[in-house]
């Protein structure tokens, strides 16, 4: 019993040596869990948002396109309503499934600035379609440069991209051409029912 009672301080200091590596173990394994965890949402988002951001791109361009061919929009590159609304119709579509991922995914900033962005997106197609909305074009196309930005903004802070020393670079290009145009006064083209203007 007296050698037991002299080992003692020795199996108890092996016992808390082995206890606390367990412990300490235990601990990094678990931050390097969350760690992948976290990358691993990080990519989803991040692709998530760059789908969403495409798919609302691409319905704002065939929407600025067909308002091109309605004498709305200062552009060359018009696109007929009859050509035209079908994809429209379509890309509306891809948008709404790329929406569903950004709602599941995104964060609370992300998708309340998401959703302004496709809001003004489905104004500009409104226009587009001869509907009266309560916008002038150009102040459309200023609306949803706006939300694009702020679009940018959420989501960049949100996966962890620096948003850098010139945040109006994620408006969009084509506002500045229809603000050049509204401010020089130039009318719509000849036969324009551009609502609002």
């Amino acid at each position: 019993m007296q050698t037991f009672l002299q080992q003692l301080p020795t199996l108890i200091g092996v016992l808390v040596g082995a206890l606390a590596s367990f412990a300490a173990t235990s601990a990094a394994e678990r931050a390097r869990w969350r760690r992948a965890q976290s990358v691993r949402w990080d990519e989803r988002r991040l692709a998530a948002y760059a789908e969403y951001a495409f798919a609302v791109k691409k319905v704002s361009t065939l929407a600025v396109r067909i308002a091109a061919h309605r004498g709305i929009h200062p552009d060359i590159d018009g696109l007929s309503p009859e050509e035209g609304m079908p994809l429209l119709a379509a890309a509306e579509e891809e948008r709404t499934v790329k929406w569903e991922t950004v709602l599941l995914l995104g964060t609370g900033g992300t998708v309340v600035a998401a959703r302004a962005w496709h809001e003004s997106a489905f104004r500009l197609q409104r226009i587009a379609a001869g509907a009266e909305v309560e916008l002038s074009w150009a102040d459309a196309i200023a609306a949803a440069s706006k939300a694009r930005r702020r679009f940018y903004e959420a989501a960049k802070a949100d996966i962890g991209i620096a948003i850098g020393d010139l945040p109006e670079s994620y408006e969009w290009q084509i506002g500045r051409l229809v603000a050049d145009e509204a401010r020089a006064g130039r009318p719509p083209a000849e036969g324009s029912t551009a609502p609002g203007r």
